[in-house]
């Protein structure tokens, strides 16, 4: 009999954590909504140790520019623009950048949610270099520390 109060209280735990769950799921719809309807600027941030990513984007309707730099200590810079597409808060786009004095492209992906951008992982290399990102969006791997938003200069 003392296993039942301990199931009751699990059960109550349970439930409580799905309710406010599902209170989470609709305040980050609302977010989700926000971000991506009709024209908006947003900016984000990661900063580790002396390497920071910043983020700067430029939302109208399902087309999305920007600007986007990677700062690694002692490392040379990579200093950018992003041009692409969002749906459903995936942002495909293509960064072109200098580093060490040469003009590159390549693909990139961030996913929006909660004030945040996630940078997807690349599946592979190809043999040129280029990141591999999965065909399916549902697929897709992201980094685990996001960019935070913050405000735009």
């Amino acid at each position: 009999m003392k296993t039942l109060p301990f199931f009751l209280l699990l059960a109550a735990v349970v439930t409580s954590c799905s309710q406010s769950g599902n209170q989470a799921n609709k305040n980050t719809d609302s977010l989700k909504t926000e971000m991506i309807s009709g024209n908006s600027d947003a900016c984000f941030l990661k900063t580790t140790g002396k390497d920071s990513v910043l983020l700067q984007v430029h939302i109208q309707d399902t087309s999305i520019n920007g600007d986007l730099s990677y700062r690694y200590f002692e490392k040379d810079k990579n200093t950018g623009t992003i041009s692409g597409s969002i749906r459903n808060n995936i942002i495909h786009a293509q960064y072109t950048f200098m580093s060490e004095g040469v003009q590159s492209t390549r693909p990139v992906v961030f996913k929006l949610q909660d004030d945040k951008a996630y940078e997807a992982v690349p599946d592979s290399i190809n043999p040129e270099g280029i990141p591999v990102f999965a065909g399916n969006d549902a697929a897709l791997k992201f980094d685990v520390e996001p960019l935070s938003k913050i405000s735009c200069k």
